[in-house]
């Protein structure tokens, strides 16, 4: 800022500077001051008004949730007509105005050996009360939620608020709880009492909220939905998760994530409703599961606050130009002769080394100031030519050596992982150069649809010789190998080419590898390598000692020999050269092949081939510490997958949906479309449903560390009996078969921590769960025995 500046102007700017900074410090602490304490007012209050609303809504749910639990045990003790039960339920409807209607709901046959449906339904009628029986081949009703969920659960549950249209034909919420037949100390389940809200008592009860001048309140369910909102066209249409998507904003998604697990929080947010900037408090009603947001827009929270700023900001300002007018005139006295000085050491600093400086008068510090200026401008005259020979000279070489540098680097394979759509194999490779190039190499690739070739070479010496015949070897690689040829044969025709014209005796150990993804058989050459290892799946470390000749490049009448061994699946063999166990500390010690033994004891069968690699590199550079890097480094781990998942000859489907909440409903409605053509049994069916619900919300929901959109695939397939269903993902690590039970299943609602229940309620509907991590996939299979009516 001030290199082209005077002392004047700095004199000048450092008093108003310090002037301006210590009335703007007392002014911002005040204004911040004020606003925290606004703050913490507006927040109080917002959370006083969500915690009325939240009460007011609690008494009316609680209110509703004891007259089924009240209903359940009498009938349970009792064996009541269908007089009886509209004698129950007819004074519940009448005389709670909150309550729409209220079942008694019978298992099919239960309370009637001819009677498949058996629902008594009371419900509001205009100012009065009105009854039907519920059921019949249209109104299935035993296969609803409201039915199966307690049922399953075995406990009372409030459902996702929905319109029925056979029950009370509004937006409704029902809250269930079962009953039992009890016989000497034992029970069976014999239907569901239901209570069903009108929701729309709800809206009354939020737009009472008095929020500022145009705040407002919303209420979504524990899936996102609208439950109340000022634009009633969202209401019940619209989730926060579907504005988030037409909106594309994922602040509002992640907002939507927090309320729906019962969060409290109090943060700044542009709403989508309007376009000012506001603050967003909301927190739980928990018998619901539901919550409630409060907007407060920030412009009318801090009107008073902002006005008073600017007051005070504009009278600052006043008085910083009346104050820089004196010190102006001040300061050019003192500064003047400095400044032309400064001119002149502008003009020599930009290369005029021909500016006349100004006489010397006086023998004081200006005088002398300007004699040292003279032999300055003379000095640097020589220094200039000099420096810009010598520069010259080091940036050809280092622009050669980068554009060496890029070029080597880009011949290289260097896109992991390198066949996403393989499950039968995965690889990771690295090159570290230890100068700006290097005669390191790696290379793989497919020579046929079931057999890979892989390789790792280090060239004799480094720097620019090395890279390029580092570059003959990879490209010769490519050329020589064929279809149907062996290890040895490839590595027999590189060496043959290597040796011609190779004045200068350059020389690679080379190691290559050829393995058939089919079968596991891998034959291979070591032509003066270091030797590999393989990780067995068993816990066993593998190494391949032989050697099948010398390098490449030395003789050229050497006859290569070969080597053969079997990968079982899910073993690795690593490939590095000695970079490895040649790397040295500060003190000279090198890293050694016995603790490169330890280090990948300790990763066997355990890591991706990227973790294994990045490991074994890190420990490496650890060791080495401060130390100078003596030679390249380059590890290549392959590890080998046998078989892909196989499920039945028969009958099997596959979906591919995105990490994306909405896209549950895809996964719902393609198993029970398979069901329904696959003829099978509706309510068991309606289990796997239910539970591969739960999985892919887990997997959406928790299973990704980044924004990125990310695959799940899913796989039906029905055989012997049983339907199986099979769930993939690239997501971080989870086996659920490892979560254990929650210890609060059997603790009322608001005493349960959060999380778990999920993982609990498929292992219930499921008859087996099977999972496994391959590469970085995970593998979830469920299975059900279901008959099927064909």
């Amino acid at each position: 800022m001030f290199k082209n500046r005077g002392i004047a102007f700095r004199l000048r700017f450092y008093i108003l500077f310090g002037i301006f900074a210590i009335f703007a410090a007392i002014m911002f602490i005040n204004y911040g001051s004020s606003r925290d304490i606004l703050m913490k007012m507006v927040r109080q209050n917002a959370s006083n008004l969500a915690l009325s609303t939240v009460n007011t809504i609690e008494n009316v749910l609680n209110g509703a949730e004891k007259i089924p639990e009240n209903l359940a045990p009498i009938l349970e003790n009792i064996e009541p007509n269908e007089n009886q039960i509209k004698k129950f339920l007819e004074p519940i409807v009448r005389h709670n105005k909150e309550v729409f209607g209220a079942c008694v709901s019978y298992e099919p046959y239960s309370y009637h050996p001819n009677k498949k449906y058996f629902a008594p339904y009371y419900f509001k009628d205009g100012d009065s009360a009105s009854y039907k029986v519920l059921g019949g081949v249209d109104y299935e009703y035993f296969y609803l939620d409201w039915y199966q969920i307690p049922k399953m659960l075995e406990k009372p549950v409030w459902t996702e608020p929905y319109f029925d249209e056979n029950g009370g034909n509004i937006i409704m919420s029902t809250y269930s709880v079962p009953f039992y037949k009890r016989d000497n100390g034992s029970r069976e389940f014999n239907g569901i009492v239901t209570v069903d809200i009108d929701m729309s008592w709800l809206k009354n009860v939020i737009d009472s909220i008095d929020i500022v001048t145009s705040g407002y309140a919303f209420l979504i369910s524990k899936k996102g939905t609208f439950l109340t909102h000022p634009v009633d066209s969202l209401i019940m249409n619209e989730s926060i998760f579907s504005l988030a998507d037409e909106t594309n904003n994922e602040k509002l998604r992640k907002i939507g994530k927090s309320m729906i697990a019962g969060e409290t929080n109090f943060i700044k947010y542009n709403p989508f409703v309007g376009n000012e900037d506001a603050w967003l408090y909301y927190t739980e009603s928990p018998s619901g599961g539901w919550s409630i947001g409060i907007i407060f827009p920030e412009d009318e929270l801090f009107a008073d606050l902002h006005s008073l700023f600017l007051t005070l900001l504009a009278l600052a300002v006043g008085g910083l130009i009346l104050i820089f007018f004196v010190i102006t005139v001040i300061s050019n006295r003192i500064t003047r002769p400095i400044e032309v000085l400064a001119g002149i050491s502008e003009d020599i600093g930009t290369g005029n080394f021909d500016v006349i400086l100004p006489p010397i008068i006086y023998n004081d510090e200006i005088g002398r100031l300007t004699h040292s200026f003279e032999v300055m401008k003379e000095e640097l005259k020589n220094y200039i030519r000099n420096l810009e020979e010598a520069t010259a000279a080091r940036n050809k070489i280092e622009s050669e050596l980068k554009i060496a540098h890029d070029i080597q680097q880009g011949i290289i394979p260097k896109i992991f992982p390198p066949f996403p759509d393989r499950i039968d194999v995965d690889l990771y490779a690295i090159l570290d150069p230890a100068k700006e190039v290097g005669g390191d190499l790696y290379e793989f690739f497919f020579i046929d649809d079931e057999t890979i070739i892989f390789a790792v070479g280090d060239v004799s010496g480094k720097g620019v010789p090395a890279s390029l015949f580092m570059a003959i070897t990879r490209t010769l690689l490519r050329a020589k190998a064929e279809p149907g040829m062996l290890a040895n044969e490839i590595v027999t025709s590189i060496n043959k080419e290597l040796c011609k014209d190779n004045d200068n005796a350059m020389f690679v150990t080379f190691f290559l590898g050829l393995l058939s993804l089919k079968t596991g058989e891998l034959n291979y050459c070591n032509a003066g390598h270091n030797y590999p290892y393989i990780l067995r799946k068993n816990h066993e470390i593998q190494e391949i000692n032989q050697t099948h000749g010398t390098p490449l490049g030395l003789f050229e009448d050497m006859d290569y020999k070969i080597g053969n061994l079997s990968l079982n699946k899910e073993d690795s063999i690593v490939l590095y050269t000695d970079g490895i166990p040649e790397a040295m500390d500060i003190d000279g010690n090198l890293f050694g092949d016995d603790r490169l033994e330890e280090v990948l004891k300790s990763l066997c069968c355990e890591a991706t081939p990227e973790k294994i690699t990045k490991q074994l590199l890190e420990v490496t550079k650890s060791y080495a510490g401060e130390a100078e890097q003596s030679d390249d480094i380059t590890i290549l781990v392959l590890t080998y997958y046998l078989n892909k998942h196989v499920f039945f000859n028969i009958n099997e489907k596959h979906l591919t949906v995105v990490n994306k909440v909405e896209e549950i409903t895809k996964v719902e409605d393609f198993i029970e479309h398979t069901a329904r053509e696959w003829k099978l049994e509706h309510a068991e069916a309606r289990k796997v449903n239910l539970a591969a619900e739960e999985i892919v919300s887990n997997i959406i929901n928790y299973g990704y560390g980044d924004e990125n959109e990310h695959k799940i695939k899913v796989v039906l397939a029905y055989g012997d009996g049983r339907l199986k269903a099979m769930f993939s993902d690239d997501g971080v690590p989870f086996n659920p078969t490892e979560k254990k039970d929650p210890d609060s299943i059997d603790k009322p609602i608001e005493e349960r921590e959060i999380g778990g229940l999920g993982i609990f309620f498929v292992m219930q509907l499921m008859d087996k769960v099977e999972y496994k991590r391959e590469g970085n996939m995970n593998i979830l299979i469920i299975e059900k025995v279901i008959k099927s009516n064909s």
